[in-house]
């Protein structure tokens, strides 16, 4: 069963008043893009932008069904909540656009999924916690590879998968 839109505005709103938020948040059907993003955080416009279809295509990925679409949602929103709310989050992209070093590049990029993935376990203790740390793992996962490929290239070694 897809994600109830009532759900999606009581969570949003509990979650916005537990973080003592204040950045907007929209949601939409489906990303413009060609990848599969669930939503995403603009720094500028402090607006948190959910996918609805990303969401449920991905829980249903993950999970091989909608089961757990109302955790997956909610994980979804405080991760972007732990972006939005990441006080080392500018400095971070900051010295993220102005690096060379594609294994520097590789750990701040990590460094800045991770704030926003410890600030989103504290918020929504109740969720299950292996649907949680499912999410987090395979998120995670294209960061970690490219920092054993930045590590690969930077010692001449060959990347194992």
């Amino acid at each position: 069963m897809p994600v109830d839109q009532r759900y999606i505005k009581t969570t949003i709103q509990t979650l916005l008043h537990r973080a003592n938020s204040d950045v907007r948040v929209r949601t939409r059907k489906k990303f413009p893009g060609p990848r599969s993003v669930g939503g995403k955080f603009g720094m500028n416009s402090r607006m948190i932008t959910l996918y609805i279809h990303e969401i449920e295509e991905q829980c249903f990925n993950m999970f091989g069904s909608l089961s757990h679409v109302n955790d997956y949602f909610t994980i979804i929103m405080a991760h972007e909540l732990g972006h939005a709310h990441d006080p080392m989050l500018e400095q971070l992209a900051d010295d993220l656009d102005e690096c060379n070093d594609s294994l520097l590049r590789a750990r701040i990029a990590l460094r800045i999924e991770e704030n926003a993935w410890e600030f989103a376990r504290e918020l929504v203790p109740e969720v299950s916690s292996y649907v949680f740390e499912q999410i987090v793992e395979r998120s995670l996962e294209g960061y970690h590879a490219a920092i054993r490929r930045a590590t690969a290239q930077s010692t001449g070694l060959e990347v194992i998968a």
